[in-house]
């Protein structure tokens, strides 16, 4: 399980609560993932939570470039790059997740990757806000 800690903040309180959804999100999705056998309304979550991906990415990596760009963030170019990686990965999933529908092993992989993007993108590039906001 992941928990969110000040290391994750941003200094802008929209974005460090969307980064709280996500850990809560993600951390439900483990939660289903260690069941033997996930319930109908498990899945119903899972099926949910592709929605809420997909929303989420849309709507937050909007906000947190924009941020970064008119704070003149030095991570926003990489920044803008992570996310467009992070659009492909979730493209493909969402493809074989049309095709399959839930699948164990997809979600796991999913889980992967979200945790990792959590603790790898969100406290090494966008915790760089934090400095360039108090300019």
């Amino acid at each position: 399980m992941l928990a969110w800690s000040d290391d994750f903040a941003t200094g802008l309180e929209t974005i460090d609560k969307q980064h709280r959804m996500l850990i809560d999100h993600i951390n439900r999705l483990e939660e289903i993932l260690a069941a033997p056998q996930p319930t109908p309304a498990e899945i119903q979550f899972a099926h949910s939570l592709v929605q809420f991906l997909e929303a989420y990415a849309d709507r937050h990596f909007r906000v947190e470039e924009q941020c970064m760009e008119s704070y003149r963030c030095p991570a926003h170019a990489e920044n803008q790059l992570m996310h467009a990686q992070f659009l492909e990965f979730f493209d493909r999933f969402k493809k074989q997740f049309k095709e399959d529908g839930f699948q164990v092993l997809a979600f796991q992989e999913l889980h992967h990757a979200m945790s990792s993007w959590i603790t790898g993108h969100i406290l090494r590039i966008d915790t760089q806000l934090k400095s360039c906001s108090k300019h």
